[in-house]
């Protein structure tokens, strides 16, 4: 018997996968292999924490794009020496515990490898995989701008995709358009790499025009090219809060709010309530305010804004 014999389905036999099974994040991270690139200190790796936090904690959406499934365990595997603790950093204390494993990931070249982290992740069977990243995951002696190099590492992925375990693999964008491919299709390794995932994002970061996010996925409705921020939760905090910038807006400068009403501000900022005016927040949060809801109103529509389904500062407004 051949594969078309043994393998070979009708169309009216294939099992259709509905569009919320097909997305962990709408349009964004897709439940099979996505691949995020970018530049160097572009911010993947607070972008893939910041994912999985958001799917983590059960969160409606992130940066404005609906989260369509809870996850409650995902595997890093890192291959950077420093990597575990920066991760800590970004993410112990806002996940809940024993919600992220992380091991060490390097390739000896043993084809036993790869078959130890199939059987690891099929007897975890975790929500998520994350591969940080593809470059530190190769084996001694390979180029990912080779095919054969991008084609191994793709069979050695795809098995855990099948799985059903959604996996993201963290790399670099190549230098120029020799690799054949541009903008959102870029993923060092080329169209070996590209073709092989579900989904593509690409995170762009110019000193002129600030951070980017780019798509290019199967089954999305709307692929993606617009600006994005990242700051820290708090001063003394390495968690990272991602935002997405609407265009037409502007900076405007805003008064500056006492020490209650910015203890306030920022828990509304961590919490992300499901508020969606400031008449229904400032009901909320007058007690913790100390304040009557009438006069906490004002104080929270000069601060603050929704963007994207999240509470943001105003930093801007629609110009």
């Amino acid at each position: 018997m051949g594969a078309i014999t043994d393998k070979g389905l009708q169309l009216h036999e294939i099992e259709r996968i509905p569009y919320e099974e097909a997305f962990l994040i709408g349009d964004l991270l897709t439940t099979r292999i996505t691949i995020l690139s970018g530049e160097p200190k572009a911010g993947k790796t607070l972008l893939a924490a910041g994912m999985s936090t958001a799917l983590l904690n059960d969160a409606p959406t992130f940066l404005g794009l609906p989260i369509h499934k809870k996850i409650d365990h995902i595997v890093f595997g890192l291959t950077d020496d420093s990597a575990p603790a920066e991760l800590k950093e970004r993410m112990d204390g806002a996940v809940p515990d024993g919600s992220v494993t992380v091991f060490p990931f390097s390739d000896s070249g043993d084809p036993s490898y790869w078959a130890g982290i199939y059987e690891d992740l099929a007897r975890i069977k975790p929500g998520r995989f994350v591969l940080d990243n593809v470059i530190g995951a190769l084996a001694p002696g390979e180029d990912i701008a080779s095919p054969v190099t991008a084609q191994r590492l793709v069979n050695s992925l795809r098995p855990i995709s099948d799985l059903g375990i959604p996996t993201l693999l963290v790399t670099h964008t190549p230098k120029g358009t020799g690799e054949g491919v541009s903008v959102a299709s870029s993923p060092i390794g080329g169209r070996a790499m590209g073709a092989a995932a579900r989904g593509l994002i690409t995170l762009r970061n110019s000193g002129k025009q600030g951070r980017r996010l780019q798509t290019a996925n199967n089954r999305a409705t709307e692929e993606f090219d617009f600006p994005v921020s990242v700051r820290r939760a708090a001063a003394e905090s390495e968690i990272p809060i991602w935002e997405r910038i609407e265009p037409g807006l502007r900076a405007i400068s805003r008064p500056k709010a006492d020490p209650w009403d910015e203890s306030v501000i920022a828990r509304i900022l961590v919490e992300q309530p499901q508020e969606r005016t400031i008449k229904a927040l400032a009901n909320n949060y007058a007690e913790a305010a100390g304040r009557k809801p009438e006069t906490l109103r004002p104080k929270l529509s000069a601060a603050l804004t929704r963007v994207g389904g999240r509470w943001v500062r105003r930093t801007a407004e629609v110009a």
